[in-house]
């Protein structure tokens, strides 16, 4: 299967969005959403990247972080490569799903994707589906993972509602690990 087509903007190496640290073995990719209806993959990459401006003595400092994040018109933004910790599953409490397969720090073994989407309900337009449908199955066969087991939410994660989609709508999470299982060209009739 070949890579999506993504326009790569990595982020500077930083403490707060891009630490340059190695992954270790992925045992797993988290869909997100990001939580600013109508912005753009580009506005949120950029984002990220102001991260870097904090200072470390700052209590309130954000950590965060994604390694792609798709827009609204289903262009795909990488900020980090897949072989580097991001800060996109971090948390003081993980489920006890999440610890049993990723561990105590789940961003030591996650690919985390980022959705965009138009309005607050957070449901995704046709093009965002379709390429991250495209971008998981990609990273489903590179990593050697089956999309039953191997695509996350946060949610499933750490309980956080997020993406906001999938929570209130899980069959709608069921269908994009589907897509994602026939994209991968493994199972072409699903189930």
């Amino acid at each position: 299967m070949p890579e999506p087509t993504v326009d790569r903007k990595l982020l500077t190496v930083n403490p707060f969005s891009r630490p340059g640290k190695k992954l270790s073995p992925v045992k797993g990719v988290v869909v997100h959403w990001i939580n600013n209806p109508g912005t753009s993959a580009l506005q949120n990459r950029n984002y990220f990247e102001g991260l870097k401006s904090q200072s470390l003595n700052n209590p309130k400092a954000v950590f965060a972080s994604a390694h792609f994040i798709v827009g609204l018109e289903g262009e795909v933004v990488q900020c980090l490569p897949v072989d580097e910790i991001a800060y996109h599953v971090g948390a003081k409490l993980y489920t006890p799903e999440a610890i049993s397969r990723f561990g105590h720090y789940p961003n030591n073994c996650t690919v985390g994707i980022e959705l965009c989407h138009p309005a607050r309900d957070g449901k995704f337009t046709p093009e965002t589906w379709v390429s991250a449908v495209e971008l998981a199955a990609y990273l489903m066969k590179r990593f050697g993972l089956e999309p039953s087991a191997g695509i996350w939410t946060h949610h499933a994660v750490t309980r956080k509602d997020c993406p906001k989609y999938f929570v209130e709508h899980p069959e709608a999470f069921e269908r994009f690990r589907l897509d994602v299982d026939i994209a991968t060209g493994e199972n072409p009739k699903g189930g």
